[in-house]
């Protein structure tokens, strides 16, 4: 069923931003090796796994190089994507009891955004994934050309982010905080 997701969600990701590709490939290759400890913390890998494909196929449906960090995009492409997972996961055969809340953590993935911190720890475990991808070895370059920033500056947002990010929702899961910490370590020797 995994791979099924990904297959159907593709031709979305396709047509949306530059770098989503990536992206989500990445996301999912980071979600199979936290699996175990996913499952051994008792989180819903499937509904984390349908989130953090599906999340932001809603681009697609959005203007060509709109802009992912105004709130109306945000709110727009959350709902978006909503409307097409529910597709995808019917598709499928997502488990029924399980696409309701898939769905709204779709819908409201970017509530961060919004000043709105979510208690769903799958939310939270999606959230380290995510926001990981940024300092990720892929995902810094994609992320900060399209922000047009220098590696330097980027590296400062990163880490901004990161700090804000621990005030509010710190890392769930261990392995992805080291993962990132690590990736942060590899950009600030390129940096300096």
């Amino acid at each position: 069923m995994h791979e099924e997701i990904v297959t159907l969600a593709m031709p979305y990701y396709k047509k949306a931003r530059p770098g989503d590709v990536e992206h989500i490939t990445w996301l999912k290759e980071q979600l199979y090796g936290l699996r175990l400890e996913i499952i051994e913390k008792g989180y819903d890998f499937e509904v984390i796994f349908a989130l953090t494909i599906l999340h932001d196929v809603g681009y697609s449906k959005m203007p060509k190089n709109c802009n992912p960090y105004d709130l109306k995009i945000r709110k727009a492409h959350a709902k978006a994507s909503a409307v097409i997972a529910k597709k995808i996961l019917r598709k499928v055969g997502f488990p029924r009891t399980k696409v309701r809340k898939a769905l709204y953590l779709i819908e409201h993935h970017d509530d961060w955004a919004f000043g709105k911190t979510l208690k769903d720890p799958e939310w939270r475990v999606f959230t380290d994934v995510d926001m990981s991808w940024e300092a990720s070895r892929k995902g810094f370059d994609i992320v900060r050309k399209f922000l047009g920033q220098t590696r330097k500056e980027f590296f400062k947002t990163v880490k901004k982010d990161y700090t804000e990010k621990q005030k509010e929702r710190p890392f769930y899961i261990e392995k992805t905080k080291k993962i990132f910490l690590q990736d942060m370590k590899y950009w600030k020797k390129r940096i300096n």
